[in-house]
């Protein structure tokens, strides 16, 4: 059986074609929890530059007490990358809270995996708070902790770990809703692999 010229190429443009698709899939790997919540909407995927990894991050946490004060709890998380620029990336952010200290992998690690503490949807609550806390594991095996918001439980480590570093994240947040509404901002958030 012999192919003529034009079947040839096809056939070439469409192994080519398969073989991105085989490489693009292993090279975007995403590690997630199981307790995150299930309010609000995904936010636009934010990665390091190329080559880069992140090294730290920051959340940004409502850690009002009051009563009557509608509690949010975690509401961003933004990631240090280790590029040449020093850039920091951040998915959908939430509206409320004080921007916390930057918490540091030990020099020349990456973050590599999480966990979250969460309060999870009570209709019987008239706060929920979802998202609490993170953790970190770095690529050392050291951990990062800043004590944000403590309602809720921690849920197990993500199963996964990104063997090379963290790289990028998405976040599901729920926008404020304003004064009469339960407001409970970064719901659940996954982590993109370098």
């Amino acid at each position: 059986m012999t192919m003529s010229r034009s079947s040839t190429s096809v056939l070439v443009f469409v192994l080519v074609i398969a073989l991105l698709l085989a490489c693009s899939a292993d090279a975007l790997k995403i590690i997630s929890v199981d307790n995150g919540q299930v309010q609000g909407t995904w936010g636009k995927l934010e990665i390091c530059p190329d080559g880069s990894s992140a090294i730290g991050y920051q959340t940004q946490n409502d850690l009002l007490d009051v009563p009557l004060h509608d509690k949010s709890a975690l509401n961003s998380i933004r990631l240090f990358c280790n590029d040449t620029q020093g850039t920091n990336v951040t998915s959908t952010l939430g509206d409320t809270g004080t921007w916390e200290l930057r918490q540091n992998c030990p020099r020349g690690e990456s973050l590599s995996s999480f966990r979250l503490r969460v309060q999870p949807f009570d209709s019987a609550s008239s706060d929920n708070t979802a998202v609490n806390s993170i953790q970190f594991n770095c690529t050392d095996g050291s951990l990062l902790n800043f004590n944000g918001n403590t309602a809720g439980n921690w849920g197990e480590f993500s199963a996964d770990q990104c063997e090379t570093g963290i790289c990028g994240l998405e976040t599901r947040v729920l926008p404020l809703g304003g004064t009469l509404t339960d407001n409970t901002a970064l719901n659940d958030v996954d982590f993109i692999c370098c």
